[in-house]
């Protein structure tokens, strides 16, 4: 039977780390001097502060872990016999807590959350009666990036699923075979995925982009989620549906396939579109002093890369954490891919567990990367060397105008004849 531990508490556990990284990054964009309330379009008083989601993260594992010791002693019969209840009351006191009305927990913060996460989970308007209208423009990044989050919590949503449907089982005194396997042969754990929603926006940019290649490029991102879909679709089929050791074998093949494609897919698409690197480097030297600090995207690159295979601006130092950023992500990628496969029960079911906090770190890594390149397509922000550098010139300047002007005081003239 799959472990109680690794259904039921991996979630919740994914889901404070994942607070946690938020926290991070927020320390990180501050220190770099992005400003976030430019490329996410928020107010300045609803950020959050990286102190009070700290907080936030701690109260929510001290509560995870007063849950995980009810669970272990059996001090509520309830829990010991409904083990799905840890997850469903863990779900139910976060929910409580984001749509709280009272002036706490940075109110602003999670009304803006709110509206962010409806309009990424239903972004049509209904105008005139019954008639469904997409948004005007195309998807803003703000819900590009909320819902690109979405997408690395999908075993979380899974997990939800299953103890719902369990829950349901448990209230109609139901607990047969597919109770007893947490839902293992059922289809609706498989489709909490959050890729559609991703897929969704896609489809409406490249319905309102006005640029052909960006069109271009929204069909190539929806099909990258497609791909992600797919993984775990196939992934699911011998659990589903039980094939014969033949069939069993294609499926395998077919998965082997499904997970190849994904993972050199969205791997690229981290490493290129995502982050912008993957450039070509520089066929001559070219001095500091000459950088483009806009940087150019590979795909339309007026002037060539100083630094080999990453981009033309780099604002994080050394520039060796780019390298090590693509090779983890690579990794991690892989390790998403194959906790869909059907043999990771044989592995271990805490395996999953393992996966699910993987792929919300990988998600937090990938953010830091992802809001610089957006910062530097935008222009928003230089890096500091180049404003000190620029602030010491103008003191050297100035420095060099009062020298001259104070020797120029100093000339005596000579006696006129």
């Amino acid at each position: 039977m799959p472990s109680d531990v690794s259904y039921f508490f991996g979630g919740p556990l994914a889901i404070n780390v994942f607070i946690v990284g938020g926290a991070a990054n927020l320390m990180v964009f501050r220190a770099m001097g992005y400003p976030v309330e430019k490329v996410f379009g928020i107010q300045s008083d609803e950020i959050p502060s990286p102190r009070a989601l700290l907080g936030f993260a701690a109260g929510l594992s001290a509560f995870l872990g007063t849950l995980y010791y009810l669970f272990k002693l059996h001090t509520i019969s309830v829990i010991a016999k409904n083990h799905e209840l840890v997850l469903v009351i863990y779900c139910l006191v976060v929910g409580a807590l984001l749509v709280l009305p009272f002036n706490v927990l940075h109110l602003k913060f999670r009304k803006f959350l709110g509206r962010t996460l409806r309009r990424c989970l239903f972004p049509f308007a209904w105008i005139g009666g019954n008639q469904i209208y997409i948004p005007p423009t195309e998807t803003p990044f703000v819900e590009v990036y909320i819902a690109d989050g979405l997408t690395s919590m999908s075993k979380i949503f899974g997990d939800m699923a299953v103890a719902t449907l369990m829950l349901w089982y448990s209230i109609h005194g139901v607990h047969d075979d597919m109770y007893q396997t947490k839902m293992k042969h059922h289809l609706v754990p498989y489709l909490a995925a959050a890729s559609p929603i991703r897929a969704i926006q896609c489809l409406i940019s490249y319905h309102r982009a006005t640029v052909v290649n960006d069109k271009f490029l929204h069909v190539l991102n929806t099909f990258k989620y497609g791909t992600g879909l797919c993984v775990i679709l196939v992934g699911a089929l011998p659990v589903l549906f039980g094939p014969s050791p033949e069939q069993l074998l294609d499926t395998d093949t077919l998965f082997l396939l499904c997970a190849c494609c994904n993972s050199l897919y969205s791997l690229f698409w981290d490493v290129v579109m995502d982050w912008g690197l993957g450039q070509p480097p520089n066929a001559h030297d070219v001095s500091e002093d000459e950088e483009d600090h806009r940087s150019p995207p590979l795909w339309n690159a007026s002037k060539m890369n100083t630094h080999a295979y990453l981009r033309h601006t780099l604002l994080y130092r050394p520039k060796h954490v780019y390298y090590v950023a693509m090779a983890a992500d690579a990794m991690l990628r892989v390790l998403w891919v194959t906790s869909n496969w059907h043999w990771v029960d044989v592995v271990g079911a805490d395996f999953k567990m393992v996966a699910q906090v993987a792929e919300v770190c990988r998600r937090c890594m990938w953010n830091l990367l992802r809001v610089e390149w957006q910062c530097v397509k935008l222009g928003l922000r230089k890096p500091k060397r180049l404003q000190k550098s620029k602030s010491s010139d103008d003191k050297l300047v100035a420095l060099e105008a009062a020298t001259a002007e104070k020797s120029d005081a100093h000339v005596v003239m000579p006696p006129k004849k």
